[in-house]
């Protein structure tokens, strides 16, 4: 997480577009770390795209109902209620309009829920015009680093 705040801060720099790192809390997930950074910056890039001038992107990880939540949200124009199924349809663009002279070709989103699901997780976006646009992603915490800490607490407690 704080890789991929430090990627949004720099994509965000030259847009006067101000990143946030809020809870950030010390979970783990098993998969690939690459996966899961090309992930992150899939979804801070669309947030950064498709912000207002001057806006803000928040970022936070925090364990709910077992698992780990990563949420990503912007300040931008919204997503219509009409488009909001259709994000993840590859080569969508949420706003067309509003997306004109942004890089890309609507993929961002797709290969996005491809690494949450490969990952065991699930990804959702709610989004209204004008209001916040809010990323979600759902991954199974890691059992091995609960293990790892129970162990080393066993250990410390035999000595």
């Amino acid at each position: 997480m704080h890789e991929a705040c430090a990627d949004a801060v720099s994509l965000a720099r030259p847009h006067n577009i101000n990143v946030n790192l809020g809870q950030c809390e010390a979970l783990a997930t098993v998969g690939d770390r690459h996966r899961m950074r090309q992930l992150l910056l899939n979804l801070t890039d669309n947030a950064i795209k498709y912000n207002q001038p001057s806006g803000s992107v928040a970022l936070a990880l925090r364990a709910v109902n077992g698992s780990a939540e990563i949420s990503i949200s912007n300040t931008g124009p919204g997503i219509t209620p009409e488009m909001l199924p259709r994000i993840f349809d590859p080569f969508v663009r949420a706003n067309p309009t509003r997306g004109e002279g942004v890089d890309g070709c609507g993929l961002g989103l797709s290969i996005a829920r491809w690494i949450a699901n490969a990952h065991g997780g699930q990804i959702k976006i709610t989004s209204e015009p004008g209001q916040m646009t809010v990323a979600r992603v759902i991954l199974p915490i890691s059992v091995q680093k609960d293990l790892k800490q129970k162990a080393e607490q066993q250990v410390r407690v035999a000595r």
